[in-house]
């Protein structure tokens, strides 16, 4: 009983068809990113952009000593209502919110610092 061996021929990628592979994933990636870079990050109301026009808005009222209710119109059609009222029921300290939301949707972004009144004694 002599029984040879037939060596099996495994069936694998060659190096070529790997890279081939890798370059495919690497270029529908970089289409990927910047298509999301473009559509989501640049908008003129993205999240982020108007938390800095926020910041921005309260800086100016904290500067002016502006704390009187008020509504900002932005650029890109977004209301902003600014709003001071007293932090926990303390008179030397105040709370800022302004609140940023589109006509006729809900509240887009929030912004709430808490400043010292500075016409307290």
């Amino acid at each position: 009983m002599c029984s040879k061996r037939i060596p099996k021929r495994l069936k694998a990628s060659t190096l070529v068809e790997v890279l081939v592979a890798l370059v495919i994933i690497t270029l529908v990636m970089a289409i990927a990113a910047t298509l999301y870079a473009t559509l989501g990050l640049k908008r003129p109301d993205n999240s982020v952009n108007l938390q800095m026009e926020l910041k921005t808005l309260a800086a100016e009222a904290k500067r002016n000593q502006d704390y009187n209710p008020r509504q900002y119109e932005l650029d890109n059609g977004v209301i902003v209502d600014q709003q001071v009222t007293s932090y926990q029921g303390d008179t030397l300290l105040m709370l800022l919110e302004l609140n940023a939301s589109k006509p006729g949707t809900r509240e887009t972004a929030v912004y709430r610092e808490i400043i010292i009144n500075a016409n307290e004694p």
